[in-house]
């Protein structure tokens, strides 16, 4: 949590520095359709798609100091992501459906463009965004016997996630946004320092705003 004051602090800082007429709050929601990007010595593993979901609130903070249109994005979700995963050890097929939850804070830069003599508009943004795992567990089956070990235990995954995401859709009517978005995490997830774990995550959303 110590990484994420100092980002917090700066938007804090940020919504300071606007008038309070630039300054839109809203509920957003979505399905997640997560993924990992393996790298493993020790394994050879197959991932396959896991749908989630997210959902939370949101602010944008118009920038008009930049260009006309120009807007910084910040949101807080609860955000369900993670991977089905299958392998074999000892000729044994082993599966996993992995099911994080995570406190999720995406800090984007974007661009509005509304339609002269219309209520519709299009726009995209890009940033980073951070992850902090609150709680998961997965489902384990080797052979006959299953279990279900937490998600962020000490051998499975660290709970700091960071990293890139881009995101373009509609707004309609002032109100309301439809959007699709990519997540491409860069940090190694994985406890094992002989793997290498990434979060993928590709969404589609749709927000109401205030």
């Amino acid at each position: 949590m110590k990484k994420l004051l100092p980002l917090l602090s700066f938007a804090l800082l940020l919504s300071a520095t606007v008038s309070a007429q630039g300054i839109r709050y809203g509920i957003t929601g979505g399905m997640n359709v997560g993924n990992y990007a393996i790298e493993s010595e020790s394994s050879s593993f197959t991932s396959d798609s896991r749908i989630g979901f997210r959902a939370g609130f949101r602010m944008e903070i118009g920038a008009p100091f930049i260009y006309d249109g120009f807007y910084f994005l910040g949101e807080v979700l609860l955000s369900s992501k993670g991977s089905k995963l299958t392998t074999s050890i000892e000729d044994t097929r082993v599966s996993m459906t992995s099911r994080p939850y995570y406190l999720e804070i995406p800090l984007h830069i974007g661009y509005h463009y509304a339609f002269k003599n219309s209520s519709f508009g299009i726009f995209g943004s890009f940033g980073p965004y951070f992850g902090v795992g609150l709680f998961g567990t997965d489902k384990v089956t080797a052979g006959e016997v299953s279990s279900k070990p937490d998600t962020f235990s000490s051998d499975n995954l660290k709970r700091f996630d960071f990293g890139l995401g881009l995101r373009a859709g509609v707004s309609m009517f002032e109100h309301y946004r439809i959007y699709v978005g990519y997540d491409w995490g860069l940090v190694n997830i994985a406890q094992d320092s002989e793997d290498k774990v990434n979060n993928r995550n590709f969404y589609v959303g749709a927000a109401y705003m205030f």
